[in-house]
């Protein structure tokens, strides 16, 4: 089968690769569509370093079960994952905090994902409530949305609120985060410099929309009286990222920096001022059990768009072409296919 693999920093490549074996309790899954998220370029680049290359990356995928050696496994389901297969019996876990486990392993980080043709999940991670099973009325075009909205759910979730929110960045994960911000019913604002996606952030329901430009946080700034009560930073949170935030942000409010960092990239306050302006300031990142399933319950009930949000796709024999497209921010999702 084809596949491509994370080999080093810098190298990706479409490899041959057997189709995975199976031993007793696994399943192999088909793959129909996988979603390249932002944390598999970060990896690429260097700038995180959960990854344990070389590895199949994917972890935002769809597919249907064509062997199954687990008796609770049909084949012809159609599947998703949640790709953090813990222990299972750890304080963490027992708590819903999978994430924190110290015995973790990543589909797509540690063992191999989705960009390829068929996939392997191990008996440990079905046993373990890690296959997500849906309904064929939800299409795979929706299903690979499924993770990157649990782990929306729960900033969602993590967050303060009072009554009005903006969001930096309309890629996939802002566009979700606006959706579920206006089911809150707060006023939305979206920061984005690319105007084809601040467009989008105006179909989904956003109350305004605005690019970086000084003009343009001024006009936020006037329209809030002087800011809003909570930031949810959906971008790559870069040094101007992290102004911008704290410069559209009301005393007393709430910044919760969703999104990745480069490398190397620090967060420095005063204290006094941070003292006397009262902000709190938090980091939410993946998902609970809970928000996947409430991220499950969402896609069934089909409560939020997702049709405007997939906008490229590619064979896994474009695969290159397919992260440079990502990289370079072209539409909105970027997802590969056998």
């Amino acid at each position: 089968m084809k596949a491509i693999v994370f080999e080093k920093i810098q190298q990706l490549r479409i490899q041959d690769k057997p189709i995975p074996e199976l031993v007793n309790g696994d399943v192999r899954i088909e793959i129909e569509l996988c979603g390249i998220c932002a944390s598999d370029l970060a990896a690429l680049r260097g700038d995180v370093s959960d990854y344990a290359p070389p590895v199949v990356m994917g972890h935002e995928l769809a597919g249907i079960i064509v062997d199954s050696r687990h008796p609770d496994v049909k084949v012809g389901e159609r599947v998703t994952v949640n790709p953090m297969l813990s222990c299972g019996v750890c304080t963490e876990c027992q708590n819903d905090l999978d994430k924190y486990c110290k015995n973790i392993e990543g589909i797509g980080h540690d063992i191999d994902g989705g960009y390829a043709e068929y996939m392997r999940m191990p008996k440990h991670g079905v046993d373990t409530g890690k296959l997500i099973r849906v309904p064929d009325s939800v299409p795979p075009e929706e299903l690979l949305f499924l993770e990157p909205l649990g782990c929306c759910l729960n900033a969602m979730r993590e967050t303060p609120f009072k009554d009005s929110v903006a969001i930096l960045g309309a890629g996939p994960i802002g566009l979700m985060l606006t959706q579920l911000a206006k089911r809150a019913g707060l006023a939305t604002y979206v920061v984005e410099p690319h105007a084809y996606r601040r467009g989008v952030a105006e179909t989904l329901g956003a109350d305004h929309t605005f690019d970086t430009s000084a003009e343009s946080v001024a006009h936020l700034q006037e329209l809030t009286n002087g800011g809003v009560d909570t930031v949810i930073s959906a971008t790559t949170n870069n040094a101007s990222a992290i102004a911008l935030a704290f410069e559209i942000v009301r005393r007393g409010g709430c910044l919760n920096f969703f999104g990745l960092a480069p490398e190397g990239e620090e967060l420095r306050i005063n204290l006094e001022e941070f003292h006397y302006a009262g902000h709190k300031l938090m980091a939410s990142w993946a998902f609970s059990r809970a928000s996947l399933e409430e991220s499950k319950q969402l896609l069934i009930e089909k409560a939020l768009n997702f049709e405007p949000l997939l906008t490229d796709r590619f064979p896994i024999t474009q695969g290159l072409a397919a992260f440079d497209n990502a990289a370079a921010h072209r539409g909105i999702k970027t997802a590969v296919h056998p």
